[in-house]
């Protein structure tokens, strides 16, 4: 469990450091290239919700109001979060990768569908949506996470026990 804990700190502190040091960052051009691109899909979820969006860059803009898509509202740092412990949890490098690869893409599903929940509470019931953003769906995105993190732990402690039974 040490082992645990100081191995998801020292990949947090790295995963954090990279996508949050200018020099990286600027170069993976992470708010071009990967928040605009959950920028364009949140558009069209917006869309299927009768909400009129046009999409710029980070920034969605609907009929009355305009949505900035940050760093911590495109996903990527609840990504960090289970990357983070799925590299740090002692498991075989396929179930790694299968675990980074299924958890985080179901993690931005999720995360599109709270920047769509988001819209429409910020064109419908804008005094509710400092609350919705800051403190609901934000916990909703770190329990997600972790859940999926449960998943992850419950499959790979199962097919553990199966290997060592054959």
């Amino acid at each position: 469990m040490k082992r645990f804990i100081l191995l998801y700190v020292i990949y947090m502190i790295i995963a954090f450091i990279l996508v949050d040091y200018k020099p990286v960052h600027d170069f993976l051009q992470l708010d071009r290239y990967y928040t605009g691109g959950v920028v364009y899909l949140s558009k069209y979820l917006i869309e299927l919700i009768n909400i009129p969006v046009k999409a710029d860059g980070a920034m969605l803009h609907l009929s009355s109001n305009i949505m900035e898509v940050k760093f911590g509202c495109n996903g990527l740092e609840a990504i960090l979060l289970l990357v983070s412990a799925i590299l740090a949890y002692p498991s075989s490098i396929k179930a790694k990768f299968l675990g980074i690869i299924i958890g985080s893409s179901f993690l931005q599903v999720f995360n599109i569908i709270r920047i769509a929940i988001l819209a429409w509470v910020l064109e419908k019931h804008p005094t509710v949506f400092p609350i919705m953003h800051e403190y609901i769906t934000q916990s909703i995105m770190i329990a997600i996470a972790f859940v999926i993190f449960l998943i992850y732990l419950q499959n790979v402690t199962r097919d553990e026990k199966l290997k060592n039974n054959s």
